[in-house]
């Protein structure tokens, strides 16, 4: 009964297989069919074959595969089925889908096409569910379906008539918090330092080069061009000028079209210009807020806000749990507590006692121990090393130390540390499944503890802040195990 309404993929998605299968075995198939075309050798005529079978039994698996993947959502749950000698099916109720995310790279936009991946809460390969090539009425059907089938608020019998009528209310229209400026793009540019990228890019077009022309005239002639002062500065303004176009553009090309809105119920991130990528969340399943600085972002007072979820963000390399990552400090305080304004970052927070800074100045470090003897072993005469890395050490840890913040607020905690990069982490009692407090003999000797968060997420958060006063500790698990009063079912 289910077959009869259930849907496959665009059939473009076998071409767009064949295209990958090509391209991951592209080495092997100009060394065993180019490189050795015509070979005699008996050895290499076995590899030929080889490899033909296994490119013909692919490319028959690839056509196998989109026929047998068929889906279908039936009373708010989604059935898939796969595999033509071996069936598999799978279920998945939607109102377990924690994340939405759409991904529209240049060939989709080519076909018209786009991508959908559902992300739930389980680990390993179950834990999303591609549709890597449906059509763009294909994927609002599917959000439609989604968005339709989460779950409702329940509706106790003592609430008045009139807050029933308000939770029955249409959904408020989305609000848009951020689209950066062109000011924001620039200001990003030279932040990521993108355009640091031209470098690799000329060697490897230079080595590339290099296999086709002779390249050493052209060297004596540049070197002999390069002499004049004036011709060597217009050289490098030039090279300057083009490695900044270049980090403007591809900036733009990532960051152009970026957009943070959210409504009542969920956050919504959109990002690209060639390849486009949308996100979106409920913010009950956000966990905890992450804003993170580099150095250079802490000398600009720019920040990076990231939303830790329950389930997975999809591919890591599109960064889709971040909000835009070069936000002015104050923009990025402003709004996490506009986005989810269950949350509130505290700008104030307790920092750490002398006692720390005296632990952290005695806590022995081994790999400067390690690296010490291995030096005098080896090298005794780089015996400077060992003291500049001890400089260094030193360093890091008294950065650190400053820079290292706490904070109870009644259900909320906030953690800050980091030495040369800063994370500031901030979650609520209800939203930590666990927590640990360590004491090493050090510590005790000191009065001082470790104290740990662990948040669901997809891998499992952890958040360590050490060297806190021991009644803190106390204060901390205190904290937690009043944790009864407003636990939240998911």
């Amino acid at each position: 009964m289910m077959e009869e309404h259930a849907k496959r993929l665009h059939p473009i998605k076998i071409p767009f297989e064949f295209w990958k299968l090509l391209k991951g075995n592209v080495f092997f198939i100009i060394m065993l069919y180019v490189l050795n075309f015509g070979s005699e050798k008996m050895y290499m005529k076995v590899l030929q074959i080889g490899f033909l079978v296994y490119l013909v039994w692919k490319v028959i698996s690839v056509i196998l595969k989109w026929y047998t993947y068929k889906y279908q959502i039936k009373e708010g749950t989604l059935y898939i089925t796969s595999g033509l000698v071996s069936k598999s099916y799978r279920t998945v109720p939607l109102h377990k889908v924690q994340n939405v995310q759409q991904r529209t790279t240049l060939f989709h936009k080519i076909f018209r096409l786009t991508s959908l991946t559902f992300e739930t809460g389980m680990t390993g390969d179950q834990g999303s569910v591609p549709f890597e090539m449906i059509s763009r009425k294909e994927a609002e059907r599917l959000e439609g379906e989604y968005a339709s089938k989460q779950e409702l608020p329940v509706i106790e019998a003592d609430i008045p008539e009139e807050r029933i009528a308000e939770d029955m209310e249409p959904a408020i229209e989305k609000t848009i918090h951020f689209t950066p400026s062109k000011h924001d793009v620039l200001k990003a540019s030279f932040t990521s330092l993108s355009f640091l990228a031209l470098i690799p890019i000329l060697a490897t077009l230079y080595n590339t080069l290099d296999d086709f022309i002779d390249l050493e005239n052209a060297e004596g002639f540049l070197a002999k061009l390069l002499d004049t002062w004036w011709i060597i500065t217009i050289v490098i303004a030039g090279l300057i000028c083009v490695a900044v176009a270049f980090g403007i553009v591809s900036t733009f090309v990532k960051y152009g079209k970026y957009e943070i809105s959210s409504d009542h119920e969920r956050i919504y991130i959109k990002k690209g210009v060639l390849d486009e990528s949308a996100f979106s969340i409920r913010k009950e399943k956000v966990q905890a807020v992450e804003i993170t600085q580099s150095i250079i972002k802490r000398v600009l007072g720019l920040a990076e806000v990231k939303l830790i979820s329950a389930g997975s963000t999809g591919d890591e390399e599109l960064e889709t749990n971040t909000l835009y990552p070069f936000l002015s400090i104050e923009r990025a305080y402003g709004m996490v507590e506009e986005i989810l304004p269950a949350y509130k970052v505290e700008r104030s927070m307790r920092s750490l006692s002398k006692q720390a800074f005296k632990i952290r100045m005695l806590r022995p470090s081994f790999f400067w121990i390690l690296s010490t003897l291995a030096i005098y072993y080896f090298k005794p005469s780089l015996w400077y090393i060992s003291l500049i890395l001890l400089v260094l050490i030193y360093t890091l840890r008294i950065m650190d130390y400053k820079n290292s913040r706490y904070l109870l607020n009644d259900e909320f905690i906030q953690f800050k540390s980091g030495s040369l990069e800063t994370s500031l982490f901030i979650t609520k009692r209800s939203k930590v499944i666990q927590i640990e407090v360590e004491r090493s003999k050090l510590q005790k000797l000191f009065g001082l503890a470790t104290i740990e968060t662990i948040n669901r997420s997809k891998p499992v958060h952890h958040t360590k802040l050490q060297d806190v006063s021991v009644e803190y500790a106390d204060e901390f698990y205190t904290w937690y195990m009043d944790r009864t009063k407003n636990i939240q079912f998911e």
